[in-house]
């Protein structure tokens, strides 16, 4: 039987993080094959990624990765559950991925597991600390942390999963979603291996260049903000350098979330508070604060910074502004079924080491696979026509932000081909 790894990622860019990662993870499992699953354009903090998918793409093919997957724009721009839902399931449905390696913060897979459990079986004294807390204002990350806390303490543990413990890993953005990738995987009964990969360097969220193993939201900022190349040159593989100054060279990036400025703002001003509030995540009431603030701030910065809350987080907001870009509606999710996983397998690019693996997964994979963009129709599907057709739209909004006018025409999720190197 061969070992196939799966790693789920965004390469928003890859930098040296992403390939110690990598090399990591192949001396622990020594794979055949390595399938990453990677978000699109957008991503699950709800912005806009730095350089287009295909480009990001052969990045990932050119430092090791033998087939890219793409993670559906509806589960990329999620919540860490949803996204790790997507994502999980979707390497779960190819019937060829044996092991999967993540980063985290915190190293003990059992505790991980541990509070994963608990959010998989969802005791009923669990839910009850839970919604206490959600009805007390908290953010639902905060009034998870506290439920769990509680629920652990009072069913006596023998994990030594003690309130500190408890609180290093719900604050550390990657063991948060090593939890939600363990967490699917119970409620798979997957048979998926999951390991644990230290992270090196700078934490999920810094943004600062910290040596050669900066975060990537401190390599986006360094280059948004200053655009200076010898500030992040030694953070990168050299590879994945030459790629982003490539795509930046064309005019297709550096893209942020101020790119798309004035068509929130304007998105947010034409829309009544009925209409947002139909918008995925949106809960009572919070229409009426983000049509405030956005006839209130002129900036997205601005907006985001005052229309937050505890319980409302900026990130949180984010994706909801993305969710209006794209028209993502509660209804549509519901009626469409998240909760069930992405209806196909899309193939973003490969290298020439995986024709094997492709022909095994064309015999394996439970779901249908798209390899042609432009017949993604033929399955008579509705719910693949449905989730394709976001794609197809998030590509068209993306594309508005790339600095060179030249390259923003539309249809390119259509005409953009397999990337193969």
């Amino acid at each position: 039987m061969i070992k196939v790894l799966g790693i789920v990622a965004e390469y928003n860019p890859f930098h040296n993080g992403h390939l110690y990662h990598l090399n990591k993870a192949v001396q622990l499992v020594q794979p055949d094959y390595i399938i990453a699953i990677m978000s699109g354009n957008f991503t699950q903090r709800g912005e806009p990624t730095i350089i287009d998918k295909w480009d990001r793409t052969r990045m990932a093919l050119e430092n090791g990765i033998h087939l890219v997957l793409e993670l559906p724009t509806l589960y990329a721009c999620q919540t860490a559950e949803l996204f790790a839902t997507g994502a999980i399931k979707t390497l779960h449905q190819t019937g060829l991925v044996t092991h999967i390696a993540f980063g985290s913060e915190y190293q003990n897979i059992e505790h991980l597991n541990t509070i994963a459990r608990i959010f998989a079986e969802e005791p009923i004294e669990y839910k009850k600390l839970l919604k206490t807390h959600l009805t007390q204002g908290l953010s639902f990350p905060a009034a998870r942390l506290k439920a769990v806390k509680q629920y652990i303490k009072y069913t006596q543990a023998k994990d030594n999963l003690s309130s500190q413990i408890i609180d290093q890993i719900l604050k550390g953005s990657n063991s948060i979603l090593a939890i939600e990738y363990l967490k699917t995987l119970i409620r798979l009964k997957s048979p998926i291996q999951p390991m644990i990969i230290p992270r090196v360097g700078s934490s999920y969220n810094s943004v600062a260049i910290e040596g050669e193993y900066s975060s990537a939201t401190a390599i986006r900022k360094s280059l948004l903000s200053w655009k200076k190349w010898d500030l992040v040159s030694h953070t990168l593989p050299h590879i994945s350098l030459k790629i982003l100054r490539d795509s930046i060279n064309r005019g297709r990036g550096p893209v942020s979330i101020n790119s798309f400025e004035q068509l929130l703002l304007g998105m947010i001003r034409q829309a009544s508070p009925s209409e947002i509030a139909s918008w995925m995540d949106v809960e009572e009431g919070l229409e009426n604060r983000i049509k405030r603030y956005a006839l209130e701030c002129t900036s997205i910065e601005d907006f985001l910074l005052k229309a937050k809350t505890k319980r409302y987080t900026y990130t949180r907001l984010q994706r909801i502004l993305t969710h209006g870009l794209l028209g993502i509606k509660t209804d549509d999710v519901i009626k469409f079924g998240i909760n069930g996983g992405p209806s196909y397998i899309r193939i973003l690019g490969f290298n020439a080491q995986a024709t094997p693996l492709l022909n095994k997964l064309k015999k394996t994979s439970k779901l249908p696979i798209i390899t042609k963009p432009s017949h993604y129709y033929r399955y008579n599907s509705d719910n693949i026509n449905k989730i394709f057709e976001y794609e197809i739209l998030a590509t068209d909004l993306y594309v508005l932000g790339f600095p060179n006018p030249e390259q923003r025409r539309g249809g390119q999720e259509l005409t953009q081909g397999i990337v193969r190197i």
